[in-house]
């Protein structure tokens, strides 16, 4: 049996290739591996981001064991995201095109860190990430790791771990020991999915034995029993905690509300935000930014698509600058003074710049606001719920928005990570950030081709002017389809009309409608 380790410089990763070792081949891999040598085990460096190491490291493999965004690569916090994930990504995807049978994907119970510790939280239990890198790394490969296979021959674990300790040190509650840590890798290569439906019971918490643990052991999908015991009182003080779950889940440190004068908008330069700032324009002060200067995106006249709209040259008092959403520090200057977000930036085909944009610089754009103190942060993106194949919804009719399905689309699964980094920090901060999903858009001038879920530029617009405008928002993060009345009956824009009273005016009638036929025949 080969096996492929990751994070291989770690203490997990390199307990685990001890014992395995004994009757398996071993590679550990990690972006270094300095003065680094376990008896018997294969070691190679680079990084999992660079899509030429992994299938060679990967090849001939039948396991893939991924401990590498347990706890951040590196020490800046946006390199530690996009290693997490894209460099998950990048492995969980050569991983299948590899044929690799089994693939265990380490994560942490810290995403569950501010539960009271008399909660009997199992594996069934969603996690409540915090809006810290350390939280976020795990979380997000986890999420990359589930869509990546929710199709497909290879069967995935996730296991969980309470902070690992060794040698004689009895765990404390929010700890395990190293040797029951390698336990529960073991025993997830070992069991056999193939009775299993494919996504029964594929969550384990790997934690310590006894009620003291904080997180609980719980019924995995494997057998795993720790030897070694919770002790001490650490942390037991928060067993008196008592009160409403809602508001121990609720929101942590709530953001200010102001009223919205000041509005910065990223990826002016593509279509969508065109088309909003014209609309917002005469009401708003907007702070127009993309990758290039706005003049020359109009002056080169090359839009997105026949029919879409260029960026309007607004005069002042409205602003243009050059910002790359890749660079933090250029975010937060853009971010400041202003009163709202619209980030209408994407990137879809390029692999390395489709992370970079759509998740890291979603990262930088809601650190930005926290920081800024700024409530209402609009994000736009793909439909999560359009993929034709068996992980999407081509039998349904009348689907709703919160059934994302990315799968390993790299411009909607991008794109869906970034989603998630906005619901993390909306309901950490108790912000309102109103997420509009679209497909096509209808111009006057287009052919009759006609996906069943589209809006025109014009309605567009406007919905991302009741996004800026709506008093309130039911959850802080709120997921919306965009999409015109169409009569095909596939998807559902109730919820954008509930929940920001906007009311799609184009209906496209023409496109749906036989030639010489109108609706008065």
């Amino acid at each position: 049996m080969r096996v492929v380790i990751s994070g291989g410089k770690t203490l997990l990763a390199r307990a685990v290739a001890r014992v395995l070792a004994e009757k398996a081949q071993i590679i550990l891999v990690d972006n270094t591996l300095p003065e680094l040598s376990v008896p018997g085990v294969e070691t190679r460096a680079g990084d999992l981001r660079d899509r030429g190491f992994v299938a060679e490291a990967v090849a001939g493999a039948e396991a893939v064991v991924h401990l590498g965004a347990i706890e951040p690569a590196f020490e800046d916090g946006s390199e530690a995201i996009d290693f997490a994930t894209r460099g998950t990504y990048v492995l969980a995807t050569e991983a299948a095109s590899a044929g690799v049978k089994r693939f265990v994907v380490g994560s942490s119970l810290t995403l569950f860190q501010r539960l009271p510790a008399h909660w009997e939280v199992t594996e069934i239990w969603r996690p409540r990430p915090e809006p810290r890198v350390e939280h976020l790394s795990p979380y997000l490969a986890e999420l990359s790791v589930r869509e990546c296979f929710r199709v497909g021959a290879t069967r995935p674990l996730c296991l969980r771990f309470a902070r690992i300790v060794e040698g004689s040190t009895c765990p404390g509650p929010d700890s395990v020991h190293l040797d029951d840590a390698v336990s529960g890798v073991v025993s997830a290569l070992s069991v056999d999915l193939s009775e299993r439906p494919r996504h029964s019971g594929w969550i384990a918490h790997i934690t310590a034995a006894g009620e003291l643990a904080k997180v609980r052991v719980g019924n995995p999908p494997f057998p795993y029993e720790p030897t070694h015991r919770a002790t001490g009182s650490a942390g037991m003080a928060e067993h008196s905690e008592t009160g409403d779950w809602r508001r121990i889940l609720g929101v942590q440190q709530p953001a200010p509300s102001r009223p919205i004068r000041n509005v910065v908008i990223f990826g002016a330069g593509g279509p969508v935000a065109a088309a909003a700032a014209r609309e917002l324009a005469p009401t708003y002060t907007l702070r127009l930014t993309d990758l290039r200067p706005l003049d020359a995106i109009v002056q080169e006249n090359q839009p997105q698509s026949p029919g879409a709209p260029l960026p309007p040259l607004l005069e002042a008092p409205h602003e243009g600058r050059v910002v790359d959403v890749c660079d933090a520090d250029a975010v937060m200057a853009a971010c400041e003074g202003m009163d709202a977000v619209i980030n209408c930036t994407v990137v879809r085909t390029d692999p390395v710049q489709a992370f970079r944009v759509n998740v890291l610089g979603t990262y930088h754009i809601l650190r930005a606001a926290v920081a800024h103190g700024i409530r209402r942060v609009v994000q736009t993106g793909p439909a999560q719920n359009l993929l034709q194949d068996e992980d999407g919804y081509c039998w349904d009719y009348d689907v709703p928005e919160a059934l994302a399905r990315p799968g390993r689309s790299l411009y909607f699964h991008t794109k869906y990570l970034g989603q998630e980094i906005c619901r993390v920090f909306a309901e950490y901060y108790g912000m309102e950030v109103p997420v509009l999903q679209y497909c096509q858009f209808f111009h006057p001038e287009m052919e009759r081709y006609l996906h069943h879920f589209g809006v025109s530029w014009q309605d567009s617009a406007r919905a991302l002017r009741r996004a800026l405008e709506v008093p309130s928002l039911p959850a802080p993060c709120e997921v919306l389809n965009i999409t015109a009345d169409l009569p095909h009956g596939r998807y559902s824009n109730r919820r954008a009309r509930e929940v920001l009273g906007w009311e799609p005016r184009d209906s496209m009638e023409r496109l749906w409608q036989r030639s010489g036929h109108t609706s008065g025949d």
